[in-house]
């Protein structure tokens, strides 16, 4: 694990090799150019460069990274490609950068899943058909932030500005190129919901996001994030004036990952607040939280149960 300056172009904000729904999984952060857009409960784009990062400095930091993790490469099944944006976003991050990252990535001999996060306005069939050219091994999958199904929690709480009709054309766009999804939902998306309410609103996020991806014949995994109070974002001013918010309760956010990992759903709880979370605004705070708990949370995101009580 590590995390370059951002104002260092030649290295990236963040790299770690992981364990992902029992795959061994590289994430990368890329320092590009920040995101476009300024959701309110994300306060990543302030950490970002405001500058464009050149093609070669965006390789660069690729290249560090293999270095860096030179005697683990032989293990990794597959490779996320972030860049605390969208990835697939042309003035963030090159689409030629992402097709020569593709080509090296075909030399790892055990890779198979190339991972993009992007919002889904940004997806091109033609980039991911050429990526998939680059490295005829590796599927494709989109990572993008859904948040939730409830339209007034996205436009006035989370500043989403993504409309469910947009989000249906991004599913469109992410069935024609061939590519998988994986979904990001949150857990308490809004500061006065109650616990109760939580549960039942990302239940229902994820069944629409199933319902979608079923009709489109699209593979879905869903991420499903305790909502935290991010340091410096809207969402965390509202958080802080609303004197009944109490964060999610990661026992809720077990139950429900348990549940629809038993109806089929791929699921993997997101876990790292990044080190963004303001003192009292995450699930740790709560008072379920323990370390046996989160050992519980880890163990299902490594596909074995140890649920208490069974």
């Amino acid at each position: 694990m590590s995390e370059g300056c951002p104002q260092d172009t030649r290295k990236p904000r963040f790299f770690l090799h992981r364990t992902f729904l029992g795959e061994q999984d590289l994430l990368i952060i890329f320092n590009t150019k920040r995101c476009r857009h300024n959701c309110y409960f994300c306060s990543l784009p302030s950490i970002s460069s405001p500058l464009s990062v050149p093609e070669n400095d965006i390789l660069a930091q690729f290249e560090y990274v293999l270095d860096e993790l030179k005697h683990s490469l032989s293990v990794l099944d597959r490779i996320t490609i972030s860049n605390n944006g969208s990835v697939l976003d042309k003035e963030t991050m090159p689409s030629e950068a992402l097709i020569r990252i593709a080509k090296c990535i075909k030399e790892i001999r055990r890779i198979r899943t190339i991972v993009l996060e992007s919002r889904l306005e940004f997806v091109d069939c033609l980039v991911i058909r050429n990526m998939k050219q680059a490295d005829p091994r590796s599927a494709v999958n989109v990572l993008t932030g859904f948040e939730t199904l409830d339209a007034n929690i996205r436009d006035k709480i989370l500043g989403k500005r993504e409309p469910l009709e947009a989000f249906e054309a991004g599913l469109d766009k992410v069935a024609k190129s061939g590519a998988d999804l994986t979904a990001f939902v949150l857990f308490k998306p809004s500061p006065i919901m109650d616990d109760t309410a939580a549960y039942a609103e990302a239940e229902a996020s994820i069944e629409y996001l199933v319902r979608q991806c079923d009709r489109r014949d699209i593979d879905l995994t869903v991420r499903l994030n305790p909502m935290y109070a991010a340091i410096n974002s809207k969402w965390a001013e509202m958080a802080l004036a609303t004197p009944e918010y109490r964060p999610p309760r990661l026992t809720d956010t077990l139950k429900l990952a348990i549940a629809k990992s038993k109806e089929g759903v791929r699921i993997y709880i997101g876990l790292s607040t990044e080190d963004q979370d303001l003192e009292g605004g995450s699930y740790k705070y709560r008072e379920d939280y323990s370390r046996e708990l989160l050992k519980e949370a880890i163990l299902f995101n490594n596909g074995k149960y140890l649920i208490r009580g069974s």
